[in-house]
Order: structure tokens, then C-alpha cells, then sequence
């Protein structure tokens, strides 16, 4: 089951690998995607609502499609002075957020809503399986001691010049 720390941890190793070939995947970009990994997901702040008689599942539900993820990542954005780049790492994330999503067999996504309301999934994941939180715990070590050792290689390749 792709929980909060799947998804973070898989934004987080993505843009840290990437960041070994590509500079704009810096840390504090790197930040910006785990977060856009987490929008799909502010949905379900309505079961903490519920448990106060505030019912907001009609209202916070299309923010788990796609078209309401784009959204909130557009509105997030317009905060910065970079909106154009911080949108497109939020995107990231949230692109990251689907693909682990559509693993799931959980009913499907309308990944294409409003413009087909079809429901897809790969379904290759139970929901109730937490070997891909382990698997992402897991790849994100590996990630993290490559990492140590490519900042460890650059600052010994400084101290010889």
C-alpha cells in the first residue's frame, strides 16, 4: 500500500538520483516534489473532518484526480517568485503519487477524469500490502549511501585542487 512514506521516500529517491546527472534537482527542489507526492493524498484530511461532524468527502475528493492535484499544485505555486518551475516539480510529485497509485487494486483511478470516466489500475499491489513501504525504505538506504558517497567524492576531488 503506497502510504505517505512510500511516497515521499520514492519522490525524495527519484530526484536524488536524478540530481547525480541534473543540477535543478537540487535539495530544496527535491522538497518541492516530495510535497507535490503528497497533494493527491490532502483528501483524506476529510476523516479527520468526519470525526468532528464536518463532512468535506464531496469537496476533498477531486483533489485525488488528477485534474484537482493540478489544481492545488497551480494555486501552491503562485506563492513563489519561480512558479513556472515550482509547478513543474509539484507535477513531478504528483506523477510519482499516480504511477505508485495505479499499482494498487483498489477499484481504479479516473486518471483521465473529466474527460473519460473510466477507472484504471495495474492492480499488482493489495492495499493492505506494506512490502512496497519496506521496498521503499529499503531503496531509499541504498539511495541515501550513494549519495554520502558522491558528496564525499566531490568535496575530496575540491580539497586536491
Amino acid at each position: 500500500m503506497p502510504d505517505w512514506i512510500t511516497h515521499v521516500l520514492v519522490a525524495w529517491s527519484l530526484t536524488t538520483v536524478l540530481g547525480f546527472k541534473f543540477k535543478q534537482f537540487s535539495q530544496p527542489n527535491s522538497a518541492i516534489v516530495m510535497l507535490g507526492a503528497l497533494i493527491p493524498d490532502i483528501y483524506k484530511m476529510n476523516l479527520l473532518s468526519d470525526q468532528f461532524g464536518i463532512y468535506l468527502n464531496d469537496f476533498l475528493t477531486p483533489i485525488h484526480l488528477p485534474i484537482g492535484s493540478l489544481f492545488i499544485a497551480a494555486l501552491f505555486s503562485l506563492f513563489f517568485s519561480d512558479r513556472k518551475s515550482i509547478f513543474l516539480f509539484l507535477i513531478m510529485g504528483i506523477a510519482t503519487h499516480y504511477i505508485l497509485d495505479l499499482l494498487l487494486f483498489s477499484g481504479g483511478m479516473a486518471i483521465f477524469y473529466p474527460l473519460n470516466p473510466l477507472k484504471f489500475q495495474i492492480g499488482i499491489i493489495s492495499i493492505t500490502d506494506f512490502n512496497i513501504t519496506l521496498i521503499s525504505i529499503i531503496l531509499a538506504f541504498f539511495v541515501f549511501i550513494a549519495y554520502k558517497w558522491s558528496m564525499k567524492r566531490k568535496q575530496h576531488k575540491l580539497a586536491l585542487k
